[in-house]
């Protein structure tokens, strides 16, 4: 009947009706003696057919968990069908045991690989190296659940460790750090490093790990085995693999001779390729390390390796990226790139500064936009002609284009930008603004005209000045003599005032060449300012002209001569009073700058800036550029000394004035003063300064 226990119940109970029903038949035909033993044969015969099948059965089911499992179950060709069960059940036995290890197993790698990526991503976002040696520690405490270890990370440009050291001992947690230099190391510590080789060892007292602060790394430990395994750099960035007597390709034995003449470095490149070091310890743990241990450690030190050095590398590059660019950014010319249909693709920080457009506006425009053969862009874009032609460009005088719309003169130096296979990729240009040096060239040509023409009149007047009061003291003579007659008085009269009036010009004059000293004092401008208005007062009112200050909020106090510099600007404010129409006015204005500069003396420095603006006609270029010559006026009755004594007293001062005018919308003076003192010609101090 045991047989019937493996037999499914349905096809036992038809097999038991079917044969029931054949020897009911088979007993109304054959007699009993031969019935019984062909009841017994068929018996027999449906009995091992039943038991073949169910071998059959539960031999796939075998041959089944045999592939589930791995592994062999045994030999079922001499399994009972009784016996095939119990084979299963230890089958499915070892098969719940083997996937419950492999399960937790699992978890464990799952727990390492997440601890893995952990530091990974540590070591990519961050360059702290606590933060990274945290991470490493964390591993191996709690993914790998060592207690007593250490992390040294090597540093090259000191040539010196920072062992990070944890214990988790029964009173807590224990962290120390410590700060080794390489030839202090000792001990296994030391070889290990040394030789780029990893050691388990299993007596700790024949072999101490080392004291490279003058005391073991763990005090009181109770370790029985340690190991040590080196972080060490790729061959491919330590830069000399292609060496024969590279260290990395040396064997243990012609490591060991040559560290005896070259210690830690290596012989072929003279650089210690060392990232850092781990290390621990089986110390307040239950069970000894094993090769288990080492090759774990092993594995965390490849992937730990490559992470260190491809940080290393990015902080290198970084570096790198930040000294181009603040070398770049420091240049004292403006640089900028574009590709081969001109666009823009980078600017530095001055050619921003210059240009007036930020980065983000200068990568929309093209070299067209900003750079022009002459003011009237109708020549062939300099930039434009290295990117066709593949020549540099030197010292090449160009226009360019500013924000604001202006043109200001530049120095342009082009040249081609290859890629890596020496294709044209762009062009590169460098560029300096010599807009100074123009206005510099300008007002020395300018002040050299000046002189010349100083001169020149100068000893013109000098001549006309001896036969001119020969002249008046004859014509005085015959009135006295009463040699004229009635008739003449009045021409005689009107030679005698035209004689007056050219003495009073040639005194003018004389008095702009043979100048006094300035008699310098503190004072304010606004006092000047308001004290020149009040003079041009009755001026303003015939002619209809309102006169407006714009001061700053604070008085500034200035050292310049005070009666020069009230004949300056009053000279300034007839000129805008007599060139204004009626029912306009004239803006006075008062600034003060730090980066104003002495175009003559190329002295940048703290200037006040006086201001006046009229909204007369307006200057024609051609009268701009004569402004300031001796004898030059556009006003009826006008001497042409004006302006001309004005140049020479605000250039005495050591600073500059300087003319913006638009015909038929107005015209600005600028007069620009240093604050303090400036030694540029005779001068004396007198007084004292002046309190508040």
């Amino acid at each position: 009947m045991r047989i019937a226990a493996y037999i499914p119940r349905r096809r036992f109970l038809v097999a038991i009706a079917a044969l029931a029903g054949m020897f009911a038949v088979l007993a109304e035909l054959l007699p009993w003696w031969v019935l019984v033993p062909l009841a017994v044969v068929v018996a027999s015969a449906y009995a091992s057919r039943e038991s073949i099948w169910v071998r059959d059965r539960y031999e796939r089911v075998l041959e089944s968990i045999r592939k589930v499992h791995g592994d062999a179950i045994g030999e079922l060709t001499h399994v009972r069908p009784g016996d095939v069960d119990a084979a299963v059940y230890k089958a499915l036995k070892e098969i719940a045991t083997e996937l419950e290890r492999k399960n937790f197993q699992l978890v464990e790698k799952n727990i390492q690989l997440l601890s893995i990526k952990e530091i990974g991503l540590t070591l990519v976002s961050s360059l702290d190296e606590s933060k990274v040696v945290d991470a490493v520690i964390n591993f191996l405490s709690k993914g790998l659940g060592y207690r007593e270890l250490f992390v040294g990370i090597f540093h090259a440009d000191v040539e010196a460790f920072n062992l990070y050291v944890f214990r988790d001992t029964p009173e807590g947690h224990v962290h120390s750090q410590l700060h080794v230099g390489l030839n202090d190391l000792d001990g296994l510590l030391r070889k290990s490093v040394q030789m780029h080789q990893s050691v388990l060892i299993r007596d700790p007292e024949m072999h101490p790990v080392g004291s490279p602060a003058g005391a073991p790394l763990f005090r009181d430990s109770t370790m029985s085995s340690y190991l040590i395994v080196p972080l060490v750099k790729s061959g491919a960035t330590q830069g000399c693999e292609t060496r024969e007597n590279c260290v990395l390709h040396m064997t243990q034995v012609k490591r060991e001779a040559v560290s005896i003449e070259h210690g830690f470095r290596c012989a072929a490149c003279d650089r210690i390729p060392v990232l850092g070091v781990v290390g621990v310890t089986d110390g307040f743990k239950a069970a000894s390390l094993s090769r288990v241990d080492l090759v774990s450690v092993e594995t965390l030190a490849v992937q730990l390796s490559t992470m260190l050095e491809n940080n290393r590398l990015f902080a290198e590059l970084q570096q790198e990226e930040s000294f181009r660019d603040n070398v770049i950014n420091s240049m004292m010319n403006g640089l900028i790139t574009v590709d081969e249909r001109g666009r823009v693709l980078f600017a530095n920080a001055l050619a921003e500064e210059i240009t007036g457009f930020n980065q983000a506006e200068l990568r929309q425009l093209r070299a067209q936009d900003l750079f022009a053969d002459s003011l009237t862009s109708t020549g062939e874009n300099p930039i434009i002609r290295t990117v066709r032609t593949g020549r540099r460009g030197y010292q090449q005088e160009a226009w360019l284009i500013k924000k604001d719309g202006g043109k200001d003169p530049v120095v342009l130096n082009t040249m081609l930008l290859l890629d890596e296979r020496k294709e044209p990729q762009g062009a590169l240009a460098v560029f300096s603004d010599i807009t100074r040096q123009k206005r510099m060239e300008e007002q020395i040509t300018h002040l050299d005209k000046l002189a010349a023409l100083g001169r020149l009149s100068s000893s013109i007047a000098h001549e006309i000045r001896n036969p001119l009061t020969g002249i008046a003291a004859g014509i005085q003579y015959l009135q006295r003599a009463g040699q004229v007659a009635d008739s003449q008085r009045d021409n005689i009269e009107f030679i005698l005032e035209e004689v007056k009036r050219i003495d009073r010009l040639i005194g003018d004059l004389m008095s702009v060449v043979r100048v006094s000293d300035l008699i310098y004092q503190e004072t304010t401008l606004e006092d000047l300012i308001d004290s020149s208005i009040a003079s041009m007062a009755d001026l303003a009112k015939r002619k209809a002209v309102t006169v407006t200050t714009d001061f700053p909020a604070e008085p500034r106090t200035i050292v310049v001569d005070a009666d020069r510099m009230t004949q300056v600007i009053i000279n300034l404010l007839k000129n805008a009073i007599e060139a204004s129409p009626a029912d306009s006015s004239v803006t006075v204005a008062l600034s003060f700058s730090h980066k104003a500069s002495d175009v003559v003396f190329d002295a940048v420095g703290d200037f006040a800036i006086i201001r006046v603006r009229d909204n007369g006609l307006g200057l024609t270029e051609e009268d701009r550029q004569r402004v300031f010559e001796p004898f030059f006026s556009k006003k009826t009755g006008g001497t042409g000394l004006g302006l001309y004594v004005t140049h020479s007293i605000i250039e005495r001062h050591g600073g500059y004035i300087a003319v913006d005018s638009e015909y038929g919308v107005g015209t600005t003076f600028a007069v620009y003063l240093p604050v303090k003192q400036v030694h540029h010609g005779d001068s004396r101090e007198i007084g004292h300064p002046v309190s508040g």
